[in-house]
């Protein structure tokens, strides 16, 4: 999290002369983000949670993107618009025009009806007029298994991969052909074109895309996010191993995998700790206790409400 409070960047004498702001809760403080917006009150990853969230007074909101057929990136979630939309079809075979005939409200309440699934360009600009943060989950838009024992075996020879190996881990990545490197650059183009550098962070459960924006764009924060798995008990390993060689700012974990332990651990490293999804207010008491440094929830309204 960046941990300074949204303020008037140095210099500017008036808002509207502002470029940029700095987003976070003020420090000492645990953010709060809304996940995929305020998305237990309107049609989650919309413009209307996006909007919701910043009413509510959320430090930051999230959404997730990946991308269309014509190298459009679109806010969604999942790699198929079956569940939010009623039709059926695969995310990247579909361009943008196409998707954006879908009515991505009505499944939450009809009153959302007009939605439609946003751009990356349309919440990042969303979010400026509204002067809050926004959490970019980059999705992993491809099988990146081969690159990613290609890029372990690199780290085998000793060192990290950064910065000691940025170059050559970089030439593993462009060979590879990965969607994921297309992803994570346009990204980046986007948050640049708006100045939006400490308004954003890149966060991705891609190892892949968390090396690219780390190596690429240094100036914007990246958070590596991490779950466990029953049916894969080695896979925490493997985001430790990760969090270790890429060195990211902060570890977003889901709220199954916390423990006191790992967030000294972290802080320690100089690194912060989100939990997600939390909604429960007990449990959002225990951790902000526990001292993580900021709660993913549906529900921003409840989370400030314990905050206060």
């Amino acid at each position: 999290m960046i941990r300074v409070s949204t303020r008037l960047l140095t210099g500017c004498i008036v808002m509207a002369a502002c470029t940029s702001i700095e987003a976070g809760a003020a420090p000492g403080l645990t953010d709060v983000i809304a996940h995929r917006g305020a998305s237990a009150y309107a049609p989650e990853n919309t413009l209307a949670a996006f909007a919701l969230a910043a009413e509510m007074g959320a430090n930051w909101f999230e959404l997730d993107c990946t991308l269309t057929r014509d190298g459009e990136v679109i806010v969604i979630h999942d790699d198929t618009i079956d569940r939010t939309t009623g039709a059926k079809g695969s995310v990247a075979e579909m361009t943008l025009s196409e998707l954006k005939q879908y009515d991505v409200g009505s499944w939450f309440d009809p009153k959302f009806a007009e939605e439609r699934f946003p751009t990356l360009g349309e919440a990042l600009d969303l979010a400026k007029e509204k002067r809050i943060g926004v959490y970019v989950e980059i999705k992993n838009s491809d099988d990146d298994r081969e690159l990613m024992r290609e890029l372990l075996a690199l780290a085998d020879e000793g060192g990290l991969l950064l910065p000691d190996k940025r170059d050559e881990m970089m030439r593993h990545i462009e060979s590879s052909g990965t969607r994921n490197l297309e992803l994570t650059r346009k990204v980046i183009v986007l948050i640049r074109e708006r100045k939006m550098e400490k308004q954003a962070v890149i966060q991705s459960f891609s190892a892949v895309a968390c090396a690219i924006a780390l190596a690429e764009a240094p100036g914007i924060r990246t958070e590596l996010l991490a779950t466990s798995s029953d049916n894969d008990p080695l896979q925490w390993n493997r985001y430790l191993r990760w969090l270790k060689l890429l060195d990211p700012s902060g570890f977003n974990i889901n709220k199954k995998d916390f423990t006191e332990s790992l967030a000294r651990d972290l802080h320690a490293q100089g690194k912060t700790i989100a939990v997600w999804t939390v909604n429960d207010p007990d449990q959002m008491r225990e951790l902000i206790r526990a001292g993580v440094d900021a709660l993913i929830t549906d529900k921003p309204d409840v989370a400030l409400s314990v905050l206060e």
